[in-house]
């Protein structure tokens, strides 16, 4: 008997294959970008480009205060500055919210292991004041002074995922395509964010490599 040949997936069916995560029953968190909805666990590597894509971004954590999420805004000054006076013109100011305990800001540390720990330390904390979802908006310091080297970042980020699973949050990292280096942008952005957004969709993520596959490469040592 002949064997019956399967036909070949057509780019229908895999462009279904790389959204169908994101659009499984489970995930019913808005996510503020566009419509796209996610679940508590998620990590998820924002690309952007312009101005207007960074401000976009940050209606991941406008749509949170309007929900009365826990937020956190994650990363080198520049970018912490930036993503508060985005906030500011849309009517929230990060100085009351954080004397209000809705809203944490909290910059970078020298290693790996310490930023890890503080984040654990904010999220803590927001739980046992009652918070029943936090979300994270990160902006990492690559190249930036006090900040771990690139190899110890790639570390951090890689360890996110499994982090992000302990508790109610959702953790959406931004990438400035325009500033990172290509490394930073295979190993720290693709391999270790099991979701994407980019333009207008979020993506399951089929480059995502598992944290001990990726500290095993050793893609995190230094060169």
């Amino acid at each position: 008997m002949q064997r019956a040949i399967r036909p070949e997936p057509s780019a229908d069916d895999y462009r279904s294959s790389l959204t169908s995560t994101a659009k499984s029953p489970d995930r019913g968190i808005p996510l503020g970008l566009r419509d796209e909805l996610v679940a508590a666990g998620d990590h998820i590597a924002y690309f952007w480009e312009t101005p207007k894509d960074f401000r976009e971004g940050v209606g991941f954590l406008d749509v949170g205060l309007e929900r009365g999420d826990f937020c956190v805004i994650f990363g080198h000054a520049d970018a912490n500055r930036r993503v508060s006076e985005v906030l500011a013109e849309r009517g929230y100011d990060a100085s009351r919210l954080q004397n209000q305990g809705t809203l944490a800001i909290v910059d970078g540390q020298t290693t790996a292991e310490k930023l890890l720990s503080t984040i654990d330390d904010v999220f803590t904390d927001a739980l046992e004041r009652g918070a029943t979802l936090i979300r994270l908006l990160g902006n990492i310091g690559w190249t930036h002074a006090g900040w771990p080297d690139e190899g110890d970042l790639l570390k951090f980020e890689a360890r996110v995922t499994t982090a992000a699973k302990r508790f109610p949050c959702v953790v959406v990292c931004m990438y400035d395509v325009g500033a990172v280096s290509g490394r930073v942008m295979l190993h720290g952005a693709f391999e270790t964010h099991p979701m994407t957004f980019f333009r207008n969709l979020l993506r399951r993520n089929t480059h995502f490599v598992d944290v001990d596959d990726f500290l095993a490469s050793g893609v995190d040592a230094p060169e």
